[in-house]
């Protein structure tokens, strides 16, 4: 009985914001007063001119009497044409405004109705003048609605059904449209006599809170609909993480004036004309850079895990003299910014003579506090004492039982951190280019920061080309070991 009661409740209540639809939801005033404003500061200039000149022929005496009495009618004259206006403004302003409705269904706006087109000039393409998408979509709105009622009574008041999931879909792609179409209203720059929309909240609210109400209530009592709505989200969560990256490479196959113009989704064809540019004006050396970084990345991102890895380890096992106060100078470490020691370790560098070789950029990536301090947290999670134990009584020695026992269990995250460690260094630009100064040895950061533009334009479409370039074999290695992340995060070395 009370799901029976839900599924009319939720009927009820999609019928009722349909019927909304119908009903006048935005009234334009009749606002003539304001509109002979403009008229009324005309005359009253007029006036003051008049009066200004007429000023100035009395306190000049060089005019004659009959001239001064001629201005002093045309300031009578003047005068007479502003109190008429004045007074035809009060008598519009003392009527009771009149003023024109307007539903969403049918559609179609009062034809007494103009935009203005100083403000639709100066906004540009903000308010379009063709208003048949914005009725198309006031009757798509209405079908997905009709729609939606049809598919709960498909339903025949089943728990389970995928009718509640279709209707749901209806529901939602309904709000958002009704949602748009009043802020569309509310922005329409509308001329005098007539104001702009006043919209009528209380329909406006019966509209979008009985379908918001009705939308809530069968999304949270029917289990498939909820589930559809769940991946409905996930699905547009995913697409907006991926939309920065689509316009990134959307953008390296545009050229400057093309992205200047405004953002787009479909590639245009200038992808070659920006290689050119990079490969022939800016001298980027793709394979160099992408050497380099490669060499840079894995070598840094090898040591940074593998050695992490091993000092998580021996934190974590062995029990030592001085053990708590070495891990806090490992936490201590974590709280100092990079930039701070950059100076200092220059320095370092050149007094080891290590400028200008990769590995000053790969040996140091072992000291990781930050990737130690993840492991030892996932070692305590995921790792049992027990084994090491087993091990020792098999004969195997310490390193042996860190490669063949720790190092599996420690796969999930030693593939999260080796991404994060990837991408650090790969996108790295302040050690190569303060260690690094010899051409064929820079990076690919390092050459993309070259693209920028010189005195004469800047070549956004080739930044982006380098940019997308840089970035493509980090989503490489991401999708190549996300399976790992995925896969093994919450698993532990022993299973009870």
């Amino acid at each position: 009985m009370k799901n029976k009661a839900v599924y009319f409740l939720v009927i009820a209540l999609t019928l009722l914001s349909l019927v909304c639809m119908f009903l006048p939801i935005a009234s334009f005033q009749d606002n003539s007063a304001n509109s002979m404003q403009e008229d009324i500061d005309k005359a009253q200039d007029k006036v003051d001119r008049a009066q200004e000149k007429l000023d100035r022929w009395i306190a000049e005496g060089k005019k004659s009497a009959d001239d001064i009495e001629k201005q002093r009618g045309q300031v009578a004259k003047e005068q007479a044409k502003l109190d008429a206006l004045l007074a035809e403004q009060a008598s519009a302003t003392g009527e009771e405004a009149s003023g024109l409705s307007y539903s969403l269904l049918p559609g179609k706006l009062p034809a007494e109705l103009e935009l203005d087109m100083k403000v639709v000039h100066a906004g540009g393409d903000i308010y379009p003048l063709d208003f048949s998408p914005f009725y198309v979509l006031a009757w798509i709105a209405c079908g997905l609605l009709v729609a939606a009622i049809a598919f709960f009574l498909a339903s025949g008041n089943k728990l389970v059904s995928k009718f509640y999931t279709f209707a749901s879909f209806c529901q939602l792609i309904a709000i958002i449209i009704q949602v748009y179409l009043v802020l569309r209203l509310t922005n329409m720059p509308i001329s005098l006599p007539y104001s702009n929309a006043i919209i009528n909240i209380p329909i406006v609210w019966i509209m979008l809170l009985s379908l918001l109400i009705s939308f809530a209530i069968h999304i949270t009592m029917i289990r498939n609909s909820k589930r559809s709505m769940i991946y409905v989200f996930c699905t547009f969560m995913s697409l907006m993480a991926l939309f920065p990256f689509w316009i990134m490479i959307v953008n390296a196959t545009r050229n400057s004036q093309q992205i200047q113009q405004g953002v787009s989704l479909i590639p245009s064809t200038f992808l070659s004309h920006n290689m050119d540019v990079i490969n022939k004006t800016k001298n980027f050396n793709v394979l160099m850079g992408m050497k380099n970084s490669a060499i840079i990345a894995v070598g840094s991102t090898l040591c940074s895990v593998f050695f992490s890895a091993l000092t998580a380890y021996g934190f974590e096992v062995y029990n030592f003299k001085g053990k708590n106060a070495l891990w806090a100078v490992v936490m201590a470490i974590i709280m100092i910014p990079g930039t701070l020691t950059g100076t200092g370790f220059y320095m370092f560098m050149y007094k080891l003579g290590l400028t200008n070789n990769f590995l000053a950029l790969i040996i140091p990536s072992i000291a990781a506090a930050a990737t130690v301090f993840f492991f030892r947290q996932y070692l305590q999670a995921n790792f049992q004492i027990s084994l090491v134990e087993a091990g020792r009584i098999d004969g195997a020695g310490e390193l042996r039982i860190f490669l063949t026992i720790i190092l599996p269990i420690m796969v999930p995250a030693m593939a999260t951190m080796g991404i994060m460690a990837m991408i650090g260094s790969w996108n790295n630009l302040l050690t190569p280019m303060m260690l690094l100064s010899k051409v064929e040895m820079k990076t690919l950061p390092m050459l993309v920061n070259n693209l920028r533009g010189d005195i004469y334009r800047t070549e956004f479409g080739s930044i982006y080309l380098g940019l997308t370039m840089t970035a493509m074999p980090l989503i490489i290695v991401y999708f190549a070991f996300s399976k790992y992340i995925i896969a093994g995060v919450a698993l532990g070395g022993v299973k009870e």
